[in-house]
């Protein structure tokens, strides 16, 4: 076996794929430059050789889409884990479980890649794959951030009795955004975990992290109609 390949196949790589969207009707499957949002997850993995790989989803549809651009398809995601108001986490560890009994095989670690962000390229995934073995086992996972937008403790805003106040309050008055404490927005791109993590957290936050900054025009995440049109605007450039 190539000496590449050996940090690969200890890798579960899974793109979870829900139907049932509420901004974008069927979101997994509109298309941008003539594909189907589904096929830039799947073509990160299969670009980057992660043999070992599943979809999760609860739609037939997407499942037959998904699989003829190669990923491997074994099971479809049950009823009371597919609703929008359940974790990631549990989707996460229902993946695992199926995916380990399919392969027969423990995997080590434990991949996803999110289907709303086609801006991340399968080069951004194999430096991303990268990085991560270079922390050799220092951390639990590692997933992507960016440097916050709007900060919490300076301008990002609660409304409440007719005042406004800061969303969050610090020990001291913080009167310029220089003086606020660094804060990160969680970016859904890509995601690695030690797999015995992702078998014992609660929640996915509660372990030692690695963050992984992304630049901003890698970072919008296709949740609306408007994030949808930036998104093909700048895939077009």
């Amino acid at each position: 076996m190539p000496v590449q390949n050996k940090f690969k196949d200890k890798i579960i790589a899974v793109v979870c794929a829900r139907a049932g969207s509420r901004g974008i009707k069927k979101k997994n499957l509109i298309k941008i430059n003539n594909k189907p949002l589904i096929y830039f997850a799947v073509n990160k993995i299969i670009e980057n050789r992660l043999r070992f790989n599943c979809i999760s989803t609860n739609s037939s549809e997407i499942n037959k889409t998904s699989k003829k651009f190669g990923i491997n398809s074994f099971f479809l995601r049950p009823k009371k884990i597919s609703s929008s108001n359940v974790a990631k986490l549990e989707v996460w560890k229902h993946a695992l479980k199926e995916s380990e009994k399919f392969y027969k095989k423990k995997f080590e670690y434990f991949l996803d890649i999110e289907v709303t962000n086609p801006l991340i390229t399968p080069k951004d995934l194999k430096i991303f794959l990268n990085k991560f073995k270079k922390l050799k086992g220092k951390f639990d996972g590692m997933f992507c951030v960016r440097n916050s937008w709007k900060n919490p403790y300076f301008n990002i805003l609660r409304y409440k009795n007719k005042r406004f106040s800061t969303a969050i309050k610090h020990s001291k008055k913080i009167v310029s955004r220089q003086m606020a404490p660094q804060t990160f927005d969680h970016v859904a791109a890509m995601y690695i975990f030690k797999s015995d993590y992702i078998r014992k957290t609660k929640n996915f936050l509660d372990g030692k992290l690695f963050p992984y900054k992304i630049p901003l025009n890698k970072s919008i995440d296709i949740d609306t109609y408007d994030d949808y049109s930036l998104v093909r605007k700048l895939m077009k450039k």
